[in-house]
């Protein structure tokens, strides 16, 4: 009979998903605890293991290397196993080593044999030899050099340490609150029926932040339209672009459509908004959420276009705004999809940036005389922010660098260079803080 799942087999099983099998480290685990169903204490032991594994890697992995007596590729699952012992090992107080050392055996000898189980068995005593008599979490992301370098480059030193400052291990989920909706009659319905629930204001105006409330479509409200789905720098975003009611604005790059349908609220029903992205199974989401929002009086065309390549059939000079939000590393989201740091490679930045810069040239060509054109990532990289933004200039100099509207909308000054830049520096006190992101504005002489 198959051993009933516990918080540990749940965290080796997620980290083995993400390391092996490229998975998302939260869709992974929600898919594990809905399956495991485990009690809310163990569920959140489960969180805290995977997260503060994937944000610890560098400093786990050398400690796992020191007591490997001989090379050779490792057993994904017994990888994912000693890295989520050696977590617990170094900075969990509560958690005896003997359990972590026994449940972590029996993961990996029941899924693969008792001889690699045995392998396991000796690395992790050997850890537990090494254990500080008074474990704590990390009081930040670890980072490889070449990323730490990378984000100091764009953000400076004293903002790299806020972004990378230790924050909890269940990210908050961004809620947008529905315009004409009441938020704080919205706030207090959701904590009347998620009293475990912690809930927050957000910086965007009508943001709010909410942990441990489990699934946000059960939440009050939800089914109705008065809520989405959207990470508060994203709703920053949206709004520092200034849509207008009645303007014809285009969302490249739009994914499921977050920032679709706040633009769609902006502009009402005497304007549009173009949807535009190289996948078009996520466009087919939008017109849905749409409906479920109460905004199909709005007309929201989509098309499916590789905009590294062209803008299809999408009219030239035809928008009064385009917001581009590119493709990018994701480091300014290294709390919330600690994954990528798995994946990322040096030369992914330059590589991304030369990506950018030709996206962004496409999308210039859709912005009318006297328009408005917005560049953003969520990554807060120098190859990825001003280097870009500096080289679209020299090519462009018909568009004329614009921070005072983004800044004035967002209520969030620019930097000095004319790039807004948002990010947990920014935060006010309350748990949860925004993801990292650079934007750029500038108006097209007419």
């Amino acid at each position: 009979m198959k051993a009933p799942a516990t918080a540990r087999s749940v965290a080796i099983t997620v980290l083995h998903r993400v390391a092996d099998r490229g998975a998302y480290a939260s869709a992974a685990l929600d898919a594990e605890l809905k399956r495991a169903r485990l009690s809310a204490t163990d569920a959140a032991l489960a969180t805290e293991i995977v997260y503060g594994t994937l944000r610890a890697l560098p400093a786990l992995d050398a400690r796992i290397a020191a007591q490997l007596k001989q090379g050779g590729k490792l057993d994904g699952l017994a990888r994912a196993a000693l890295r989520a012992g050696c977590y617990q090992l170094m900075h969990l107080s509560r958690v005896p080593a003997h359990a972590v050392v026994d449940e972590s055996v029996r993961v990996v000898r029941g899924a693969r044999s008792p001889r690699l189980g045995g392998f396991v068995n000796a690395v992790l005593r050997g850890l537990a030899r090494q254990r500080p008599e008074h474990p704590a979490p990390p009081e930040h992301v670890l980072v490889e050099p070449w990323v730490r370098a990378s984000l100091e480059a764009g953000l400076g030193p004293e903002r790299t340490a806020a972004l990378l400052d230790q924050r909890p291990s269940s990210p908050p989920i961004g809620l947008r609150v529905s315009a004409g909706r009441d938020i704080d009659a919205i706030a207090t319905a959701i904590a009347a029926a998620r009293p475990d629930a912690e809930l927050a204001r957000g910086l965007a105006p009508r943001a709010l932040r909410v942990r441990r409330a489990g699934d946000p479509r059960g939440l009050p409200g939800y089914a109705e339209g008065d809520l989405s789905v959207q990470e508060e720098g994203s709703q920053l975003l949206a709004l520092a672009l200034g849509a207008e009611p009645g303007e014809t604005v285009a969302d490249l790059c739009a994914g499921h459509g977050g920032k679709t349908t706040l633009l769609a609220e902006r502009v009402g029903p005497r304007g549009s908004i173009t949807a535009v992205d190289v996948d078009e199974r996520k466009l087919e989401r939008i017109a849905p959420e749409l409906a479920r929002l109460g905004r199909s009086d709005v007309r929201v065309p989509t098309a499916a276009v590789d905009l590294g390549v062209g803008i299809g059939e999408l009219a030239p000079a035809s928008f009064d705004r385009v917001l581009v939000d590119a493709p990018c590393a994701g480091l300014g989201t290294l709390h919330r999809r600690p994954e990528i740091l798995l994946r990322l490679t040096p030369d992914d930045l330059p590589r991304l940036g030369e990506l950018q810069l030709r996206i962004l040239e496409h999308a210039a060509s859709l912005v009318r005389p006297g328009g408005v054109l917005a560049y953003s990532v969520c990554s807060p990289t120098r190859d990825e922010g001003a280097l870009v933004a500096e080289r679209f200039e020299r090519l462009h100099g018909a568009f004329t660098r614009s921070p005072d509207g983004p800044a004035a909308r967002t209520k969030i000054p620019a930097d000095r260079d004319g790039i807004l830049r948002l990010g947990p520096w920014l935060g006010d006190g309350a748990w949860g803080a925004p993801d990292a992101y650079q934007l750029v504005s500038w108006v097209r002489e007419g």
